[in-house]
């Protein structure tokens, strides 16, 4: 494990001089400073910052981002609940985009192996690609979901940058990639193509009215995740002016930082990343503060997970049994005792009579009406269409 240390260096001595009181996030974070590396046994979760502007709308500066983050985060207080977290310092950008991104696969690879969900800060949405590819040596199928104002298909196939880098996910064959969702999407910036697209291949995409309508219908999509890329321009310029690209619409900070807390709650996600911050637009640290504030919401997620995902029995959970008129389906459902949250099973190929295997999805109690009216739920049909 002590060649993680040969990628990252350390973060800014000047952010440790901050003398705003006792129990503040940087006395409780294993900061990886000059001369002194942090032990990462019992760490839950590893700040990893990235100093690579280049796939950034721009120009942008996004370089600067974790640093920037780090000034405001060391100064917020600790949470009640709290498990070691160790902050590892900075990728510095590589001769080329495709070096930085090698360092963040690697550096992302060790600590998923030892159980530390990677926290990255910095750089262009881009560098979701190679935390995506991070889990190859996994071997299994993977879950994805941005949360950004646009679906970044498209452009020219030869050149990968924030504005397109979806392209990488969904094309390469021999990828593990089972379901990506998008939230907070905004129609008027996304391309027919794009969205028609995503709906052949079954993903679920919530555009940003339906999001603020009812922002609990995140929750079982960020659940069933295993990797959250946050562009910080999903966010409305009032709440963040420090993005790329200026626009009077997107998330309130409070919903940004409740999906931040969604995130962190998933039993299943292990690794965010948060990009596409501008300090350069920053003048008076708004925008910072509310990243810090969202990776502050996530961390006190991790703290709280309940996991109670029902892996490897459903003996302890209340089961609802939903037949459905006109349709060959019976739909059996599932709430925890311990959280009051709701999964479905779907039946695998193969699976015949239900007594073969079967697939426990998150749901949402209104998931549960719906059956119970008579409707089968989208997310039931979209994720049995995927596996048959």
């Amino acid at each position: 494990m002590e060649s993680i240390f040969d990628w990252v260096e350390p973060t800014e001595a000047g952010l440790f001089d901050i003398s705003d009181g006792v129990d503040r996030m940087r006395d409780v974070l294993r900061i990886h400073r000059a001369g002194e590396r942090p032990d990462l046994d019992g760490c839950i979760a590893a700040i990893v910052g990235v100093l690579d502007r280049r796939g950034s709308a721009d120009g942008a500066e996004t370089d600067r981002a974790a640093e920037w983050v780090r000034s405001k985060l060391y100064r917020l207080t600790v949470m009640d609940r709290w498990a070691p977290v160790a902050d590892l310092g900075n990728i510095a950008a590589g001769q080329t985009p495709e070096d930085t991104m090698a360092a963040l696969d690697v550096v992302c690879q060790e600590l998923m192996m030892r159980g530390i969900v990677p926290l990255v800060i910095g750089g262009s949405q881009v560098q979701t690609y190679p935390m995506y590819r991070a889990y190859a040596s996994q071997d299994r199928p993977i879950n994805v979901t941005v949360i950004d104002a646009a679906v970044d298909f498209g452009g020219d196939p030869q050149i990968t940058d924030g504005r397109n880098w979806l392209n990488q996910l969904i094309l390469p064959e021999g990828a593990h990639l089972f379901d990506l969702n998008t939230l907070g999407h905004q129609r008027y910036l996304v391309d027919g193509d794009s969205l028609q697209l995503m709906d052949r291949m079954h993903f679920d995409n919530v555009r940003l009215g339906r999001l603020r309508a009812d922002i609990s219908i995140a929750e079982p999509i960020l659940r069933d995740s295993d990797l959250a890329s946050f562009d910080v321009g999903a966010v409305r310029t009032a709440d963040h002016p420090a993005s790329g690209i200026s626009r009077p619409n997107g998330l309130n900070g409070e919903e940004f930082c409740q999906l931040a807390r969604y995130a962190g709650y998933s039993d299943r996600l292990s690794a965010v990343g948060f990009f596409e911050h501008d300090p350069s637009k920053d003048g008076d640290g708004r925008g910072g503060q509310l990243v810090a504030e969202a990776v502050w919401c996530f961390l006190e997620g991790v703290m709280h997970r309940m996991g109670d995902h029902p892996r490897g029995t459903t003996e302890d959970y209340l089961q609802y049994r939903v037949v459905l008129e006109n349709e060959d389906n019976e739909v059996v459902f599932y709430k925890s005792p311990r959280s009051d949250r709701w999964w479905m099973d779907i039946p695998t190929p193969g699976a015949g009579n239900r007594r073969g295997r079967v697939l426990l999805v998150p749901c949402t109690y209104a998931d549960y009406q719906s059956a119970a009216e008579g409707q089968l739920p989208d997310r039931w049909w979209r994720t049995q269409q995927k596996l048959s």
